[in-house]
């Protein structure tokens, strides 16, 4: 076991792609960003705006109605004065020129946000024993079984537990909602939680599940799982108010 600390694992491609295979990559799976068309059909979804289309309809259908007791020359009159059919050409192209801007203005913050995400992801590295030297490799390449070093300030990159303690303090308030710093070291509590904090001290981690099998992996699947059932419900509730 102490020489397995001093060595990591081998690094060797085939070993990588194993341990990758077998457990899964250190990632969370996202969503791919909503499309532009997506994102014009939930701006129409605004009380104003579906009202306004509504009147636009109610007022282009007004303006081709005559009464049955007009005269004929009221009739020819009429139509080479109407013009209340512009009315409400011009509200709908209010409305679209509404849904466009908003549907571009989400669509390009999902962009920035998705590009930003994918900097801090590329950004990030962590100091893991690998063939008996310390080698800071990007957070996603990160596989079970690899040795990690963590230390004051650091996020846990993924699932673990305690191998060696120098006065290890950890915060989860994030997972448990508990305030109090929670110490660690190999015979007392040392399993260690992706996404959590530590706060005091340093010391070594082996990696035991990453990515969506890790703890914040199943909190992310399990809450895109709820906002699912969740939507399918009032899709539901607004199908028998209607």
């Amino acid at each position: 076991n102490l020489l397995f600390l001093c060595l990591g694992l081998s690094g060797k491609e085939i070993d990588l792609s194993t341990r990758i295979a077998t457990f899964g990559r250190n990632e969370i799976p996202q969503k791919s960003p909503p499309t532009y068309l997506c994102l014009m059909c939930d701006a129409l979804k605004s009380w104003t705006l579906i009202t306004l289309i509504i009147c636009a309809i109610i007022l282009f259908a007004l303006s081709f109605y005559h009464p049955s007791g007009e005269t004929l020359e009221t009739k020819i009159k009429s139509k080479e004065t109407n013009v209340e059919w512009i009315e409400s050409a011009a509200i709908i192209i209010v409305v679209l020129v509404v849904v466009l801007v908003t549907a571009f203005s989400d669509w390009r913050n999902e962009r920035q946000y998705h590009s930003f995400q994918s900097m801090i992801e590329l950004n990030q590295k962590c100091n893991t024993i690998r063939e008996s030297t310390v080698q800071q490799i990007p957070i996603k390449d990160i596989v079970v079984g690899d040795i990690c070093e963590i230390k004051y300030g650091d996020v846990l990159p993924a699932d673990g537990v305690v191998v060696q303690s120098n006065g290890l303090k950890v915060d989860e308030y994030s997972l448990t909602g508990d305030s109090d710093l929670i110490k660690k070291n190999e015979s007392r509590d040392p399993f260690l939680l992706s996404g959590t904090c530590i706060m005091e001290g340093s010391g070594k981690m082996l990696v035991l599940a990453v990515g969506e099998h890790s703890q914040m992996g199943m909190i992310f699947k399990l809450l895109g799982t709820i906002k699912e059932e969740n939507n399918r419900d009032k899709r539901t509730n607004d199908n028998k108010k209607q």
